[in-house]
């Protein structure tokens, strides 16, 4: 008999993107009452008219003009952007073993800090760069999305987004902890069907995200508490195993107190 599997229409795009390790935790989003704004025509026509139509050719031919319609980042808020002011030098990071200097294209401003206090770092691939492909880049052969949470942990900014042929990758990579990131097709979001997907990459990263929401619903706090949350719930799920373990044990010593000596 097949089993229904309920599945929240505010999280479909969640489900669609295919998180790899945890970047943004469910039940935070709902308790934060924060879901997706309903896409329509209008706003995958926008996303369209930025999509390269050649599939053989990356999907963003200009991605500066796709965060800056779609999501409404400003070049004064965005190190290395157009118009915007220099990638700071204590954003790149030697590896001499490597003989590879680490950079990021873009460095979006934290606005409730010191003005060299960066939230976000972001990486544009060269066009037919697969970021999953080890020595697809000069120097250090490790794979370009490797190379770019090494960056992130490095920085110590420790969320970034990728931007590659196909796809553009939300990444957090905090120092000590597993990264996570999530997968974003580029010209799906272009479709109907990629609505939900769109919305939800609205909900991460527009300038409303970024700039200016409460802190507490802004990016960077979404991310660290997400994490802490988890631990939380595995923590009590932990003792919650350990309390049966000894509940069973104890009752074994009552059914059997001799058996349980031996």
């Amino acid at each position: 008999m097949a089993v229904e599997i309920f599945r929240d229409p505010d999280f479909e795009w969640l489900d669609m993107v295919q998180p790899t390790g945890l970047v943004v935790g469910k039940n935070l989003l709902k308790t934060l009452g924060l879901v997706p704004e309903r896409q329509t025509q209008v706003h995958t026509a926008e996303v369209k008219a930025l999509v390269e139509v050649d599939t053989d050719k990356p999907a963003l031919p200009d991605p500066w003009a796709f965060v800056a319609v779609i999501l409404g980042w400003e070049a004064l808020h965005v190190a290395g952007s157009p118009g915007g002011p220099p990638v700071p030098d204590d954003l790149l990071v030697r590896l001499p073993e490597h003989d590879t200097t680490l950079a990021p294209t873009w460095a979006v401003r934290e606005l409730d800090g010191a003005d060299k206090l960066f939230q976000l770092l972001v990486s544009i691939e060269p066009a037919g760069v697969n970021p999953d492909k080890r020595g697809s880049l000069g120097g250090w052969e490790a794979t370009p999305h490797q190379r770019f949470e090494r960056l992130l942990r490095e920085t110590q900014v420790f969320a970034g987004v990728m931007i590659a042929d196909q796809q553009l990758r939300v990444v957090y990579a905090p120092r000590g902890e597993t990264s996570g990131w999530l997968s974003f097709p580029i010209r799906e979001l272009a479709t109907v069907a990629g609505r939900p997907m769109l919305g939800g990459l609205k909900l991460l990263l527009d300038s409303m995200r970024l700039f200016t929401d409460a802190t507490d619903r802004r990016l960077p706090a979404l991310l660290r508490r997400s994490r802490l949350e988890q631990a939380a719930v595995s923590t009590a799920l932990a003792e919650q195993v350990l309390g049966a373990l000894h509940e069973l044990l104890r009752g074994l010593d009552a059914a059997d107190p001799v058996a349980s000596a031996v």
